[in-house]
């Protein structure tokens, strides 16, 4: 077994098994306005339930140095970085509109207004017409993103750098859409569904198992022996064996977004002493199955049978058309809660919180498998379209 998950390190960014000490590389002096992740709704919380989110200080200080790094208030553009602020709000707006989630729509639009659009010319209006698709389409029907897509990105003048960036800031919206449907949930609040929206349907993926998988990149990786000492500290940071991971060495085109997202994926994912939680990583399965992430699928499933997990859970969550076992209540309750909030967040209210409550989970429990699922969200986005696994 130990063999087993050294060689899932191999590629994988959740088995960081650091350390909350170690977190003193994201700096309190970088962020920006404080609510620009929240956006002030966890203050419709009632106080009790209320400190429940606000005492993750580490994960909220983790997401709001995510968007920091993602949307800065101005971006340097080079031959290496040409995805322009406006192409970084044009494109969180698209995934926020996508989402339903009418606050996050509000926020990135109200940042967008006052910049100046790109030029007119026939080469920009093919490439932001480019950046939106790929938005749309990678926040709404991940498993359908391949390699020649990322080709047209390629081009239509985005560097490995650009595309690094534009699917981390992708995958962070669609996780901070997710975050902010479960605060309403969490105050109670009526779900608002836009006239005519449409819906993204479960991924029509095969072939998941536990079985091990390996991964490997698209896009050209950091050669790590011309990185420089911040991110040569940024992937120790990340992961122990990060620097033989082609996952991590890829986001390392990124140095500050991978730090913040290895931060944020800690303080979800560990309980205090390094352990890992059963609810979390079923929850990581689930989501990943519903998404069609055979990779992050499998490597949680098992994380979860290690903690103790049924593996008839598992069973009902890879086995189609039919499952070789009934789900329990319970287990129904938190398939149909994931479900809702991985598909179709703006959907997530109240009620769907309850069927969590209503299983026997307490509101900690109940938050910890939401702030999974939402995390992965995020997660599989990365690994299923910047490259590819096959079984080892």
């Amino acid at each position: 077994m130990e063999q087993q998950r050294r060689a899932a390190l191999d590629g994988w960014y959740h088995e960081t098994q650091t350390s909350q000490q170690r977190h003193t590389l994201l700096d309190p002096c970088q962020t920006n306005e404080s609510d620009s992740f929240l956006l002030g709704l966890e203050q419709r919380i009632e106080p009790s339930l209320r400190r429940l989110l606000t005492q993750r200080n580490g994960l909220l200080f983790a997401a709001q140095t995510a968007y920091n790094k993602l949307f800065p208030k101005n971006v340097s553009l080079s031959r290496h970085q040409t995805l322009s602020l406006y192409d970084r709000l044009s494109s969180a707006l698209t995934v926020a509109q996508v989402t339903g989630i009418q606050p996050l729509c509000t926020h990135f639009a109200a940042r967008l207004a006052p910049l100046n659009c790109p030029d007119a010319s026939r080469e920009s209006n093919i490439r932001q017409t480019h950046l939106a698709q790929y938005a749309r389409l990678l926040a709404t029907q991940p498993t359908l993103i391949n390699r020649e897509m990322l080709k047209q990105l390629s081009d239509v003048g985005l560097s490995a750098q650009d595309i690094v960036v534009f699917t981390q800031l992708i995958g962070f919206v669609s996780f901070q859409a997710r975050l902010l449907a479960v605060i309403n949930a969490l105050a109670g609040r009526p779900a608002t569904v836009l006239p005519g929206f449409s819906h993204p349907e479960e991924a029509k993926q095969s072939g998941f198992s536990l079985q091990l998988r390996r991964w490997q990149s698209f896009l050209p990786e950091v050669d790590l022996t011309q990185a420089t000492r911040e991110q040569l500290d940024v992937l120790d940071f990340s992961a122990p064996d990060a620097r033989d991971s082609s996952f991590y060495r890829l986001l390392l085109q990124d140095a500050g977004s991978l730090e913040a997202l290895s931060a944020l994926t800690t303080h979800i994912m560990q309980q205090p002493g390094d352990e890992k939680s059963a609810l979390k990583e079923w929850a990581a399965a689930a989501t990943s199955r519903i998404n069609g992430c055979l990779y992050c699928a499998g490597i949680h499933g098992r994380y979860y049978l290690e903690t103790g997990g049924a593996s008839g859970h598992i069973d009902s969550l890879f086995l189609e058309p039919e499952p070789q076992h009934t789900p329990t209540v319970e287990q129904d309750s938190r398939v149909k809660a994931v479900k809702t909030l991985t598909q179709t967040p703006e959907k997530f209210d109240a009620s769907a919180l309850q069927l969590l409550l209503d299983a026997g989970y307490t509101h900690q429990q109940t938050l910890d498998i939401l702030l999974s699922s939402a995390l992965f969200s995020w997660l599989n986005r990365l690994i299923q379209t910047l490259g590819t696994s096959e079984l080892a």
